[in-house]
């Protein structure tokens, strides 16, 4: 089975993905990090060349779908692009972890420097750059199996869903 974690940034996609790989003994994989992989840049080198990220984030697709028993946290743009949210959720089960503006604020305004979305977005309007991402992000990370605040997210509930 594969299990997708969905949603903006800093709302613990990483951190339940790891988490839950771990209690069903499957493999995690990052697809920022196979992107980086993939084309030997950092991440957020990668987001100053739309084509290629592009390029690279369906190249990352393409190898996630092609495994088995893995937990898999995408990155946020991933299931925005074209029918890739329909493609995750026919793939395997999705998890959307939803946050609210004041949640991600709390986590971005203490490093807002190290998340490379945020980068060059000058710190009074990073409260409006963020509602408008959310606005045209939530409609596709919506289409997910499962959504759920991540402040209020449990492995119990994760484990509940899954074996519906």
């Amino acid at each position: 089975m594969l299990v997708f974690f969905v949603g903006y940034v800093e709302t613990g996609k990483n951190k339940w993905g790891q988490k839950l790989a771990k209690e069903l003994g499957y493999d995690f994989v990052d697809t920022r990090i196979i992107m980086e992989n993939m084309s030997g840049y950092e991440y957020g080198q990668l987001l100053n060349d739309k084509n290629l990220y592009i390029q690279l984030e369906q190249e990352a697709l393409e190898y996630v779908l092609t495994l088995e028993n893995t937990v898999v946290a995408t990155s946020e743009l991933l299931p925005c692009r074209a029918d890739n949210m329909d493609r995750l959720n026919a793939a395997g089960r999705t998890i959307f972890l939803r946050a609210g503006l004041g949640c991600i604020m709390m986590k971005v305004s203490k490093q807002k420097n190290n998340i490379p979305l945020l980068r060059g977005v000058d710190t009074d309007i990073v409260p409006d750059f963020i509602t408008m991402e959310l606005k045209n992000r939530n409609p596709h990370y919506g289409k997910a199996h499962y959504i759920k605040l991540s402040r209020e997210i449990r492995m119990k509930g994760i484990l509940e869903f899954l074996n519906r």
